[in-house]
């Protein structure tokens, strides 16, 4: 009776499905770009509410770490919901601060920002990550 080499089928097995499995890459996910629209002056606001915000798809908190033009670059802090890219980069129309609840973006400032449609929402649903922001943010997600 033939024996039959297990060791060098069971590398070459072990080679192959090495290989083919997915293994924990270092690939990022792509930055997602969402846009600050072109505004309306004539819009109004509804009161802030963290029920209206948890139903929002898309929300997180970043650091601005480039201002370019129409382009701001945000480095994801914390996901709250709907991404796991590490960075978002919005496209804000230079002058779209003036406008009802718009936000002025700096280098270096931290950010809460929820959207939809891949429009960020305003009056109050985004803007600068201040205590009563984040504590909104936590209600609507749970902290």
């Amino acid at each position: 009776m033939k024996k039959f080499a297990f060791a060098p089928l069971a590398a070459s097995l072990a080679m192959l499905l090495a290989a083919c499995s997915p293994s924990a890459s270092t690939e990022t996910a792509p930055p997602l770009e969402l846009s600050a629209g072109g505004g309306d002056g004539m819009m109004s606001c509804m009161a802030f509410d963290p029920a209206i915000l948890a139903e929002m798809p898309v929300a997180f908190e970043g650091t601005a770490t480039a201002v370019d033009g129409d382009r701001v670059t945000l480095e994801v802090d914390r996901w709250f919901k709907g991404g796991d890219a590490e960075t978002v980069v919005v496209v804000a129309p230079q002058g779209l601060e003036a406008l009802i609840g718009g936000i002025a973006f700096e280098v270096g400032g931290q950010y809460l920002v929820s959207a939809t449609n891949g429009q960020v929402n305003y009056c109050g649903f985004s803007g600068e990550a201040t205590p009563d922001l984040r504590a909104g943010f936590e209600a609507a997600y749970g902290g």
